[in-house]
Protein backbone atom coordinates (compact mmCIF):
# COMPACT_ATOMS: atom_id res chain seq x y z
CA UNK A 1 0.00 0.00 0.00
CA UNK A 2 1.47 3.41 -0.68
CA UNK A 3 -0.18 6.28 1.12
CA UNK A 4 -0.73 9.72 -0.73
CA UNK A 5 -1.35 12.93 0.67
CA UNK A 6 -2.37 15.80 -1.44
CA UNK A 7 -2.93 13.33 -4.38
CA UNK A 8 -4.62 16.54 -6.41
CA UNK A 9 -0.95 18.08 -6.04
CA UNK A 10 1.31 15.06 -7.78
CA UNK A 11 1.77 13.83 -11.39
CA UNK A 12 2.78 10.50 -12.02
CA UNK A 13 3.58 9.77 -15.82
CA UNK A 14 3.19 6.43 -17.88
CA UNK A 15 4.90 3.37 -16.92
CA UNK A 16 6.15 4.06 -13.38
CA UNK A 17 6.02 2.33 -9.77
CA UNK A 18 6.04 3.10 -6.71
CA UNK A 19 7.02 0.58 -3.87
CA UNK A 20 4.87 -0.61 -0.90
CA UNK A 21 4.92 1.02 2.42
CA UNK A 22 5.96 4.16 0.43
CA UNK A 23 4.84 8.13 1.59
CA UNK A 24 4.20 10.63 -0.91
CA UNK A 25 3.43 13.93 0.84
CA UNK A 26 2.54 17.49 0.09
CA UNK A 27 2.64 20.08 2.66
CA UNK A 28 0.44 22.77 1.28
CA UNK A 29 -3.22 22.45 0.13
CA UNK A 30 -3.59 24.72 -3.31
CA UNK A 31 -4.18 24.12 -7.27
CA UNK A 32 -0.39 23.68 -8.60
CA UNK A 33 1.10 20.90 -9.18
CA UNK A 34 4.12 20.36 -6.41
CA UNK A 35 5.33 16.53 -7.34
CA UNK A 36 6.23 15.58 -10.79
CA UNK A 37 7.49 11.83 -10.90
CA UNK A 38 8.05 11.43 -14.92
CA UNK A 39 7.78 8.04 -16.56
CA UNK A 40 9.16 4.78 -16.28
CA UNK A 41 10.29 5.49 -12.78
CA UNK A 42 10.66 3.47 -9.94
CA UNK A 43 10.59 4.32 -6.27
CA UNK A 44 11.66 1.76 -3.91
CA UNK A 45 9.84 0.36 -1.00
CA UNK A 46 9.39 2.34 2.31
CA UNK A 47 10.51 5.16 0.54
CA UNK A 48 9.40 8.76 1.86
CA UNK A 49 9.05 11.40 -0.76
CA UNK A 50 7.66 15.22 0.76
CA UNK A 51 7.57 18.21 -0.57
CA UNK A 52 6.38 21.98 0.77
CA UNK A 53 7.38 23.42 -2.84
CA UNK A 54 7.88 21.48 -5.91
CA UNK A 55 9.65 18.04 -6.60
CA UNK A 56 10.70 16.47 -9.23
CA UNK A 57 11.51 12.96 -10.53
CA UNK A 58 12.72 13.02 -14.19
CA UNK A 59 12.46 9.86 -16.48
CA UNK A 60 13.72 6.34 -16.11
CA UNK A 61 14.84 7.49 -12.34
CA UNK A 62 15.75 4.73 -10.10
CA UNK A 63 15.14 4.94 -6.21
CA UNK A 64 15.86 1.80 -4.13
CA UNK A 65 14.47 1.39 -1.02
CA UNK A 66 14.20 3.37 1.98
CA UNK A 67 15.26 6.39 0.33
CA UNK A 68 14.03 10.37 1.72
CA UNK A 69 13.57 12.98 -0.06
CA UNK A 70 12.50 16.06 0.98
CA UNK A 71 12.24 20.19 0.23
CA UNK A 72 10.88 21.18 3.48
CA UNK A 73 12.40 21.14 7.02
CA UNK A 74 10.76 22.43 10.04
CA UNK A 75 11.09 25.48 11.66
CA UNK A 76 12.75 25.98 15.33
CA UNK A 77 13.61 29.72 16.53
CA UNK A 78 11.12 30.29 18.82
CA UNK A 79 12.96 27.59 21.72
CA UNK A 80 9.59 28.48 23.76
CA UNK A 81 7.16 26.75 21.52
CA UNK A 82 6.52 23.38 20.39
CA UNK A 83 8.22 22.78 16.57
CA UNK A 84 5.50 20.97 15.40
CA UNK A 85 4.04 24.34 15.90
CA UNK A 86 6.31 26.53 14.14
CA UNK A 87 5.56 25.54 10.20
CA UNK A 88 8.15 24.72 7.69
CA UNK A 89 10.41 26.17 4.91
CA UNK A 90 7.66 26.14 1.90
CA UNK A 91 9.49 27.61 -0.99
CA UNK A 92 12.44 25.44 -1.84
CA UNK A 93 12.76 22.31 -4.73
CA UNK A 94 14.82 19.51 -5.29
CA UNK A 95 14.63 18.38 -9.07
CA UNK A 96 16.46 15.01 -9.95
CA UNK A 97 17.11 15.04 -13.44
CA UNK A 98 16.54 11.92 -15.79
CA UNK A 99 18.46 8.54 -15.26
CA UNK A 100 19.37 8.60 -11.81
CA UNK A 101 20.19 5.65 -9.77
CA UNK A 102 19.54 6.69 -6.11
CA UNK A 103 20.98 4.12 -3.48
CA UNK A 104 19.59 2.42 -0.41
CA UNK A 105 19.53 4.44 2.53
CA UNK A 106 19.94 7.80 0.57
CA UNK A 107 18.61 10.83 2.45
CA UNK A 108 17.76 14.33 0.21
CA UNK A 109 16.99 17.59 1.85
CA UNK A 110 16.95 21.10 1.00
CA UNK A 111 16.99 23.26 -1.91
CA UNK A 112 18.95 20.31 -4.26
CA UNK A 113 19.14 19.86 -8.01
CA UNK A 114 20.91 16.57 -8.64
CA UNK A 115 21.95 16.43 -12.21
CA UNK A 116 21.15 13.87 -14.80
CA UNK A 117 22.68 10.44 -15.31
CA UNK A 118 24.11 10.47 -11.86
CA UNK A 119 24.45 8.33 -9.57
CA UNK A 120 24.09 8.68 -5.72
CA UNK A 121 25.57 6.03 -3.50
CA UNK A 122 23.83 4.19 -0.56
CA UNK A 123 23.72 5.60 2.61
CA UNK A 124 24.94 8.87 1.57
CA UNK A 125 23.48 12.48 2.73
CA UNK A 126 22.72 15.09 0.04
CA UNK A 127 22.31 19.02 0.56
CA UNK A 128 23.80 20.93 -2.31
CA UNK A 129 23.69 20.42 -5.81
CA UNK A 130 25.16 17.60 -7.58
CA UNK A 131 26.88 18.33 -11.47
CA UNK A 132 25.16 15.95 -14.48
CA UNK A 133 26.61 12.26 -14.80
CA UNK A 134 28.30 12.25 -11.24
CA UNK A 135 28.85 9.51 -8.82
CA UNK A 136 28.87 10.54 -5.55
CA UNK A 137 29.06 9.18 -1.79
CA UNK A 138 29.08 9.63 2.09
CA UNK A 139 28.17 11.93 4.91
CA UNK A 140 28.79 14.55 3.28
CA UNK A 141 28.99 13.57 -0.23
CA UNK A 142 32.19 13.65 -2.19
CA UNK A 143 32.29 13.30 -5.94
CA UNK A 144 34.06 9.82 -6.48
CA UNK A 145 34.09 9.55 -10.08
CA UNK A 146 32.30 11.75 -13.31
CA UNK A 147 31.80 10.65 -16.97
CA UNK A 148 34.35 12.32 -19.55
CA UNK A 149 33.02 12.82 -23.27
CA UNK A 150 36.18 13.02 -24.28
CA UNK A 151 37.54 9.67 -23.06
CA UNK A 152 33.96 8.54 -22.98
CA UNK A 153 34.34 6.89 -19.62
CA UNK A 154 33.78 7.62 -15.93
CA UNK A 155 36.77 8.96 -14.50
CA UNK A 156 37.92 8.35 -11.05
CA UNK A 157 38.36 12.19 -9.41
CA UNK A 158 40.71 12.19 -6.09
CA UNK A 159 41.41 15.84 -6.13
CA UNK A 160 40.51 19.21 -7.46
CA UNK A 161 43.10 19.20 -10.29
CA UNK A 162 41.54 15.78 -11.44
CA UNK A 163 38.36 17.10 -11.20
CA UNK A 164 39.35 20.28 -13.09
CA UNK A 165 40.77 18.60 -16.41
CA UNK A 166 36.88 16.26 -16.50
CA UNK A 167 34.97 19.82 -16.22
CA UNK A 168 37.47 20.89 -18.97
CA UNK A 169 37.02 18.54 -21.15
CA UNK A 170 33.26 18.57 -20.51
CA UNK A 171 33.57 22.01 -21.33
CA UNK A 172 35.44 21.41 -24.47
CA UNK A 173 33.56 18.60 -26.27
CA UNK A 174 29.87 19.25 -24.20
CA UNK A 175 27.17 17.56 -22.88
CA UNK A 176 23.80 16.68 -23.66
CA UNK A 177 21.05 19.35 -22.18
CA UNK A 178 18.70 17.73 -20.30
CA UNK A 179 16.08 17.86 -22.88
CA UNK A 180 18.20 16.47 -25.42
CA UNK A 181 19.49 13.86 -23.18
CA UNK A 182 15.55 12.99 -22.40
CA UNK A 183 15.14 12.37 -26.32
CA UNK A 184 17.94 9.99 -26.24
CA UNK A 185 16.48 7.76 -23.59
CA UNK A 186 13.31 7.53 -25.16
CA UNK A 187 14.54 6.74 -28.56
CA UNK A 188 17.11 4.23 -26.99
CA UNK A 189 14.68 2.40 -24.86
CA UNK A 190 12.83 -0.48 -24.96
CA UNK A 191 10.97 0.28 -21.38
CA UNK A 192 7.28 1.30 -21.92
CA UNK A 193 6.68 0.22 -18.45
CA UNK A 194 7.68 -1.35 -15.03
CA UNK A 195 6.45 -4.35 -14.05
CA UNK A 196 3.57 -4.12 -10.77
CA UNK A 197 5.86 -7.11 -9.23
CA UNK A 198 8.49 -4.27 -8.61
CA UNK A 199 6.27 -2.18 -6.04
CA UNK A 200 6.25 -5.87 -3.76
CA UNK A 201 2.17 -6.31 -4.13
CA UNK A 202 1.57 -9.58 -2.08
CA UNK A 203 3.62 -12.43 -2.95
CA UNK A 204 5.74 -13.30 -5.51
CA UNK A 205 7.93 -16.26 -6.16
Amino acid sequence: MVQVLGVENIEIDRGSCIGDNTWLNICVRDDKTRMKIGKCVLVGRQSMISTGGYLEIGDYCLLAPRVYISDADHLFDDIYRPIIEQGATLNRSVIIEENCWIGINVVITGNVNIGRGSIVAANTVVNKDIPPFSLVAGNPFQVVKLYNPKSQKWERVRNEAEMFKVFADRNEVGLPDREEYRGTLVERSKIKRLDPILAGNGMHL
